[in-house]
Parts: C-alpha cells; sequence; structure tokens
C-alpha cells in the first residue's frame, strides 16, 4: 500500500526558514530528520549529492523547488520525507528553475510505495501560491497546516 505526502512528513521532518549557502549545504540540512531518525544512512546523503553533481540539477524539478533523492539501496533504512524551507532561495544551476526555496527528500525503499505520495508531491510541484504559502509559514504546525489544507 502505498503511505500518503502528509503521513511521511511528520512534524519532526519539517525544517523552517533554514540558512544555507549552497545547494550541496541545502541536500544535507533537509536530510538530517531522515539521518535523525535512522531512516537514512550517511551514504545516502552522500549518493544524493554525487547524483546531482555527476547528472546535473535535475532534481529541481519545478520552478523554485527541489526533490532530492537518490537509489533505495544507497543508504534507505526505511520510507520517509522531509521538507526544508529556505531562509534565503539558493541556485542549484538549474537554467531555467532556480532559485529554489522549498526542498523535499525523499527515501524511497523500492518503486512503488511512495507512489501516492509523489502524486501529492506533483501537485505541490505546479502550485507556486500554494508552494509560497509553504515558504512564508513561520512554524512547523503552521507549515503542516497548508500543507494538509486545512482552514
Amino acid at each position: 500500500m502505498s503511505t500518503a505526502l502528509t503521513d511521511l512528513i511528520t512534524d519532526d521532518r519539517v525544517v523552517i526558514h533554514r540558512d544555507v549557502a549552497t545547494w550541496q549545504q541545502a541536500i544535507a540540512a533537509v536530510a538530517e530528520p531522515l539521518l535523525a531518525d535512522g531512516s537514512i544512512t550517511d551514504e545516502y546523503v552522500e549518493a544524493m549529492i554525487d547524483a546531482v553533481h555527476r547528472f546535473g540539477p535535475y532534481i529541481v524539478l519545478s520552478p523554485h523547488l527541489v526533490l532530492a533523492h537518490a537509489r533505495p539501496e544507497a543508504g534507505v533504512n526505511r520510507q520517509a520525507m522531509s521538507v526544508m524551507t529556505l531562509k534565503h532561495p539558493i541556485s542549484f544551476d538549474h537554467p531555467e528553475n532556480d532559485p529554489v526555496d522549498i526542498v523535499f527528500c525523499l527515501a524511497a525503499v523500492d518503486a512503488d510505495s511512495h507512489i501516492q505520495a509523489l502524486k501529492e508531491f506533483v501537485v505541490i510541484a505546479g502550485d507556486r501560491p500554494l508552494q509560497e504559502q509553504l515558504v512564508a509559514a513561520a512554524t512547523i504546525q503552521e507549515f503542516q497546516r497548508i500543507l494538509r489544507r486545512e482552514g
């Protein structure tokens, strides 16, 4: 069974207004909650950064938004997702979608179990007003209310 995005992004996996200087720091910072709870290993963080070095900024999926990820065998212990809003937008050297101000990190255990979460992520990726509300959220609770579209 596929897991919903809002089930994967628990309060302890939301980072608000983090200040980073580089895309490498952004990937490492968004991965911190998943490292802390044991969902991923340090090798997974290295694999996400290495993939961008090797293949370019393909993880910048839409204007202003990144989905950091790597292959499950790179160090995923259990399915999880984290998200981070940036205090100051940064460049991932993407020709069209920079600057980035919201970064998601997906830890998938296989090819199928995260499909529902990705469907919900695609809606966010295509909705800049929703992204702007998420980026403007001052607290984790506010971010979660916006993500869950609760009044």
